[in-house]
């Protein structure tokens, strides 16, 4: 069975969820310091290279009218990072829309009677779990 990794990228932390089948699971969230994407993938490639992978799924966050932006720039400079420190391969990278998955995770953990600050801690690792499920689901 192959495994993937999604990822929920943010400016400071990275949620990351892994999957050996159709369903996913919150992994951990990576910090690193606001916008320093070397010292994120450095954190990121040390967790690739222990679990292995076939497949990273990366959310792209696109409008909701579908346009891209300033965080969809954010989310090809730091792919191009990843590239460049050769901690993927462009064939294994699948973007998907993460459109609400923040939304979505955050709304999850009211419903599951999280406190604030589990809500806090979990939230990108939860929103990851969303991007990878997505992709599980287009490719069944």
């Amino acid at each position: 069975m192959a495994k993937y990794i999604g990822l929920d990228l943010g400016s400071k932390t990275i949620g990351v969820a892994t999957s050996e089948g159709y369903f996913s699971n919150p992994k951990e969230t990576i910090r690193f310091q606001e916008n320093n994407f070397e010292d994120g993938v450095i954190k990121l490639n040390s967790f690739l290279k222990k679990e292995g992978f076939e497949k990273l799924i990366i959310g792209y966050p696109k409008n909701m009218d579908g346009s891209t932006g300033h965080r969809v720039e954010m989310v090809e400079d730091f792919i191009k990072v990843m590239l460049e420190k050769k901690a993927v391969k462009e064939e294994q990278i699948e973007r998907v829309d993460e459109r609400l998955t923040t939304r979505m995770a955050k709304q999850m953990m009211i419903s599951a009677d999280l406190s604030r600050k589990k809500q806090k801690e979990n939230k990108d690792q939860v929103a990851a779990k969303l991007i990878l499920e997505t992709y599980l689901n287009s490719i069944k």
